[in-house]
């Protein structure tokens, strides 16, 4: 039963790992990942920045920019076999790349931005909606860390800070309203 409980955990990590990194020493290049998922009714809205090294996301960008259709297709292909499964679905999909220079740091910071609003992780009404996180939380982080390891930064923000393959990794859940959560799941109070 442990060696079945290995492989599982080694097969998703391979497949989350294929899907964020599709170019060799793409893992070494990036810098950290912020994802924030905010409660809107019966919805989730989904964005994440992946920080590149300068020179990881000069090649990302090209990648794009060859093809935007055929990059978003792809991307928006990877995501959902790995986070989007029983009867989940994503639509209102956006992707830019943004380099910004910051004088305090004296370089530039470089960013892939990922948005789309996700279906089906909620149930119940807009006005007392059940949300479900497993499906971001397991293929990232494994069985090993679910929202009892978020702590709390206001009544309506959960929050993780840890890594991923030696990749800083922060996140955020946040509701328009007071919430309590168990394992895997989010309500309001």
């Amino acid at each position: 039963m442990k060696i079945i409980n290995t492989l599982i955990k080694v097969t998703t990590l391979a497949v989350l790992l294929i899907f964020l990194f599709d170019a060799s020493g793409v893992v070494a290049s990036q810098k950290r990942r912020i994802i924030t998922v905010k409660g809107e009714g019966l919805f989730l809205d989904y964005s994440e920045q992946i920080y590149w090294s300068e020179e990881q996301f000069n090649q990302e960008y090209e990648k794009y920019s060859a093809n935007k259709v055929k990059y978003t297709k792809d991307f928006i292909k990877r995501f959902s076999d790995v986070f989007l499964k029983d009867s989940l679905k994503a639509d209102m999909w956006s992707i830019s790349f943004e380099s910004q220079y910051t004088i305090k740091i004296n370089k530039s910071v470089c960013f892939t931005l990922i948005r789309c609003r996700i279906i089906g992780a909620a149930t119940g009404s807009v006005k007392n909606p059940y949300y479900r996180t497993e499906w971001l939380l397991v293929p990232i982080l494994g069985n090993r860390i679910d929202l009892y390891s978020f702590r709390y930064l206001t009544d309506k923000i959960i929050i993780y800070e840890g890594k991923v393959n030696q990749i800083p990794i922060k996140i955020i859940f946040k509701f328009p309203r007071p919430i309590d959560h168990c394992h895997y799941h989010i309500w309001y109070k």
